[in-house]
């Protein structure tokens, strides 16, 4: 369990932690000090995440309240996955409360 959000992770879901946590280490050498969203995306590890569906929305979850002072790059893949956007219109480009936004959606989804 993520116990911050209460997210349940079995232990099935250990190989897909593990793939998630090596997919995220590529994609982290592959974007490089890229700063384009876009191009980050589009970098084959990320698409591989998002490939990986629902069951890598607890680990992007986990990241994104992990690293809550510098949010990492999961909103698209979220919303992607997911098929919606907690962030409200005044969030966009504020990374930190984007990744407010959704933490908040994950303890109602997950509660």
């Amino acid at each position: 369990m993520l116990p911050e959000l209460g997210v349940p992770v079995s232990d099935p879901d250990v190989e897909a932690w593990i793939k998630f946590q090596t997919l995220y280490a590529h994609w982290q050498v592959e974007r490089g000090a890229m700063s384009s969203i876009t191009e980050m995306v589009l970098c084959p590890s990320y698409q591989s995440i998002l490939g990986m569906g629902p069951i890598a929305i607890p680990f992007m979850l986990a990241e994104l309240e992990s690293s809550l002072d510098e949010p990492d790059q999961w909103f698209w893949a979220l919303k992607a996955i997911t098929g919606i956007d907690p962030v409200q219109e005044q969030d966009r480009g504020d990374f930190v409360a984007m990744a407010k936004a959704w933490l908040l959606w994950a303890q109602s989804e997950y509660a």
